[in-house]
């Protein structure tokens, strides 16, 4: 493998002269810096990244800490984490993921690996072990963002989507159709992105007279399975419910089918609602009416303002919130006449 040296041996330069082409200093003439890159071009030289961080004493890695197993798999997390790594990648630093378990204690072992390995920002997402580690995180002064987990500190924020309005949109989108039992199946608790949909679940309802019933609510954990049980639990409890808000899109398409299996059909029995709009809701029948979130955008701002925070230690850091869209498809029977009469649903976003 070519070295320094043999680039500055047979482009007739220093060493220091190549470092400094390397390193983008800009005092080298234009005619000598082409003349070194043609030179490592032909000898297929490639600087060393660890030499480089050695040299400036930095590590140019970020790690993403993923409190879900579960989570890996799901669509949304995996939009974030494309968004997050597509951003960073622009500014010249890697992300190491570190995946545990919700209950998993041994999350102060990974923070002491981030200490060790000199980890320039932090991102923490999923449900937390508890505050503790908010606030050892907090304490090591990292600049972290936090994903749909609301905590601000001196070098920490979060991004966010508008649960709560999103939420709220959903239902009373139900309810102009006419709906009144309307059912809501939440995600998991504790968990801000619960809180806050399930919040916008009740205001919707406040808002238009209508009481809140504790038979109409149940868990589904945010996944497929969860959602479909949570869905029988509901009808067995309330069978005259005429439509439901699912906190997720997974819930949501676990609660068609949970219809299915007792003989009844979205829309035309219950309208059905979800939250995410992962690729999937467009492919499922009937297509599934959902609150969009935009998972690639909310990993970019949260890599854009975690490298503000490492690039200016001075910054106050910038929480976000980003704004939902309700996107209409068939599930929930908006245009049950376009249906029976065999016609096309165009997608509505509002």
């Amino acid at each position: 493998m070519a070295t320094i040296k043999d680039i500055a041996g047979k482009a007739g330069v220093s060493v220091s002269t190549v470092s400094h082409v390397l390193n983008g200093y800009g005092d080298i003439s234009s005619e000598t810096e082409k003349r070194v890159r043609a030179v490592m071009k032909e000898l297929n030289y490639h600087p060393s990244a660890l030499a480089r961080r050695l040299v400036r004493k930095r590590s140019y890695v970020l790690e993403l800490m993923l409190f879900s197993v579960e989570g890996l798999r799901h669509p949304f997390f995996y939009e974030v984490i494309c968004g997050i790594t597509a951003e960073i990648e622009k500014g010249g630093y890697d992300l190491v993921l570190s995946v545990k378990d919700t209950r998993d204690k041994r999350w102060r072992e990974s923070l002491r690996r981030c200490y060790e390995s000199k980890v320039e920002g932090l991102f923490l997402m999923g449900t937390l072990p508890g505050r503790a580690i908010i606030e050892e995180v907090a304490a090591s002064g990292i600049p972290t963002v936090l994903i749909d987990i609301p905590h601000e500190g001196p070098r920490m924020t979060y991004v966010t989507s508008d649960n709560i309005g999103g939420a709220r949109s959903a239902v009373e989108h139900l309810i102009s159709l006419g709906h009144r039992r309307i059912a809501y199946i939440d995600g998991h608790t504790p968990s801000a992105i619960s809180e806050g949909r399930f919040l916008g679940y009740k205001q919707a309802l406040s808002d238009h007279g209508l009481p809140l019933d504790p038979r109409l609510v149940a868990g589904g954990n945010f996944t497929e399975d969860g959602g479909r049980i949570a869905m029988k639990r509901i009808l067995e409890a309330s069978p005259d419910i005429t439509a439901v808000f699912a906190a997720s899109d997974l819930m949501a398409i676990g609660a068609m089918k949970a219809l299915r299996e007792v003989g009844r059909r979205a829309p035309r029995d219950v309208a059905v609602v979800g939250f995410d709009d992962i690729e999937a809701a467009s492919y499922v029948r009937p297509t599934l009416s959902t609150v969009k979130q935009h998972g690639e955008v909310m990993g970019r701002s949260a890599a854009r303002e975690a490298l503000k925070l490492i690039s200016n230690p001075s910054r106050k850091p910038k929480r976000i919130v980003l704004p939902t869209e309700l996107v209409v498809r068939e599930s929930c029977g908006a245009r049950l006449e376009s249906l029976e009469g065999g016609g096309v649903l165009a997608e509505t976003r509002v």
